[in-house]
């Protein structure tokens, strides 16, 4: 089983890699709550969330 890891910039969440690939950002196991955006322009969540394009992110970032 493949353990999950977010991104402490862009909050992505990606399966493998010490870097992200989608910012360079460092990545964490250390996160909670997973929300799948597919429509950002429209979604109250990606908003709430800080994000701009289609993906998986993470809800909450640990420190």
């Amino acid at each position: 089983m493949t353990t999950l890891k977010a991104c402490k910039n862009c909050k992505r969440i990606v399966e493998k890699g010490r870097k992200c690939p989608y910012c360079g950002g460092e990545l964490t196991t250390n996160w909670k709550g997973l929300a799948i955006i597919i429509n950002p322009e429209q979604s109250e969540i990606a908003k709430l969330l800080g994000v701009s394009s289609p993906g998986k992110y993470a809800i909450r970032i640990g420190k």
